[in-house]
């Protein structure tokens, strides 16, 4: 049998259609797909979808959508369960292709793969309770109160995550009885399309539909088309605000995902074990710092400063950079010279405001290091809370260290941020933590961990200020994708 190494080696570059009325169809542009760790290498291709695409696949959408809603719970929940158990196999060939377009390692490339099916399944435990209608009693009849879908959805999915973050808002707009059009990350489509091909034919045509392209070239008429009743973004903040102003020309739902700058305060009591810190440095250095609710500011009172950063330099030191499909590999590059670009900025702007630099990790291949879009886990301590990479959503494994004295002094300068996305409270008394954890502002808050490993999968998650609107998750993300109907009947003698 190949291994993971010879299988990526002997892989052809492959190439992704487009989903539109049940039918693949291709495309004469395409856009290419690099690998971040070869850069010179085309992992594939995906079809340069067109204006004319969009409005294919919403009228179908249009025209699929009612017969689909009517089915009802149940029968849409049976499809999906068959789709969730497709969706189990060929991992292990969908993360070789995965890791290649995105740079993630290939554990975590697995790990995504197989989450979509477990996660999603709690999605379908919902259904008892999305059959219940509400009745109330009035004196001169009865008042149903029912959920009802919103029609078309457009799922607009982003880089980092595209194959768990896709199906998150995939599964349950389906469930609710909506049509969907999936609008992959241009620059890593390949895994998503190839997963939705395994389902697409369980569906009615046009109920599922999938466009690959250029945000530039068709990202405004997806957003603001007339039969598109609700979008599901996940993705930056300046994207958002773009598809917002979309949205308000024809008073469309949204549901946002957005950036984080995720604080982690550490109490005086913080536990500095091997396992503590190794659990802290997973989580802000996990797919080389670019993850929404990843940790990415770290508040440590003054009198511990030195054992921390020993302790956590300790566990972020035996990180091994390199291609995300090398087995010993922990961290693979980031996704985009852009990014790199960005990130390498941050750094060396805080070093010049008189940051001290600590890079860590080891170097799997120097060659590919160098030429790949590589950059190595790096504390950066003595940070001002003025500092770009303090203020902004950095998405590079590069971590700014700061102290504080006082507790409350922690709380302020941590909730002193446009983003609520998630944030952390570390320390041996959980029930002082938690005291301190009801006082982050954030839609997310774990006490003694962080990050999306540690969601509980039942419960709603989201953010608040400039971090989104909206949930995603248990029965409050469910309702994103379903509306209110009051039904009132005039029933006296």
């Amino acid at each position: 049998m190949a291994s993971d190494v010879q299988l990526a080696n002997e892989t052809a570059p492959v190439h992704a259609r487009i989903l539109i009325d049940g039918a693949w169809i291709d495309g004469a542009a395409r856009i290419e797909v690099h690998n971040p760790a070869r850069p010179s290498e085309l992992v594939g291709t995906a079809v340069r979808g067109t204006t004319e695409n969009i409005d294919a696949a919403a009228a179908a959408a249009k025209a699929a959508q009612p017969a689909w809603a009517a089915k009802g719970y149940r029968a849409r929940a049976a499809l999906i369960a068959e789709a969730l158990t497709r969706l189990e196999d060929d991992i292990d060939a969908r993360a070789v292709l995965y890791s290649r377009e995105n740079g993630k390692t290939l554990a975590e490339a697995k790990g995504e793969l197989a989450s979509v099916h477990m996660r999603q399944r709690l999605t379908l435990e919902l259904v008892d309770e999305l059959e219940q209608e509400r009745v109330l009693q009035d004196a001169h009849g009865r008042t149903f109160v029912a959920r009802v879908p919103w029609g078309t959805v457009v799922s607009i999915v982003p880089w980092n995550a595209p194959v768990p973050l896709g199906f998150m808002q995939i599964i349950p707009a389906l469930l609710a009885g909506n049509a969907v059009i999936v609008k992959p990350p241009e620059s890593c489509p390949l895994a998503l399309t190839r997963s939705v091909e395994m389902i697409a034919d369980l569906f009615p045509p046009g109920v599922l539909g999938l466009v690959t392209g250029l945000p530039a070239e068709i990202g405004d008429r997806l957003t603001g088309h007339p039969d598109v009743a609700k979008i599901a973004f996940t993705g930056s903040i300046p994207s958002a605000r773009h598809i917002a102003a979309n949205a308000a020309e024809t008073i469309k739902g949204i549901t946002l995902e957005l950036g984080g700058n995720d604080p982690a305060v550490l109490l005086d009591d913080v536990d500095l074990s091997d396992k503590t810190m190794d659990q802290m440095a997973s989580v802000a250095f996990r797919m080389s710092g670019q993850v929404c609710m990843a940790i990415k500011r770290v508040y440590v009172p003054s009198g511990i400063k030195d054992r921390f950063i020993d302790a956590f330099a300790r566990a972020a030191d035996k990180i091994v950079v390199g291609e995300g499909i090398r087995p010993r590999v922990t961290m693979g590059p980031l996704h985009t010279e852009k990014g790199l670009i960005r990130g390498r900025g941050l750094v060396e702007d805080a070093e010049q405001r008189g940051a001290s630099l600590l890079p860590l990790g080891k170097i799997d291949d120097i060659d590919t290091f160098n030429t790949g879009w590589f950059m190595r886990p790096t504390l950066v301590t003595d940070v001002t809370d003025d500092a770009p990479l303090m203020t902004e959503e950095q998405f590079c494994p590069a971590l700014p260290i700061a102290t504080y004295d006082d507790i409350d002094e922690a709380v302020a300068r941590a909730n002193d941020t446009i983003f609520g996305l998630g944030g952390s409270v570390w320390g041996k008394n959980v029930d002082r933590a938690l005291a301190v954890a009801r006082r982050i502002q954030s839609g997310t808050v774990w006490v003694n961990t962080h990050g999306t490993h540690a969601i509980n999968r039942r419960a709603p998650y989201g953010g608040v200020k400039q971090s989104g609107i909206g949930r995603r998750a248990g029965m409050e993300g469910m309702q994103e994708y379903l509306q209110i109907q009051t039904i009132t009947s005039y029933e006296a003698d």
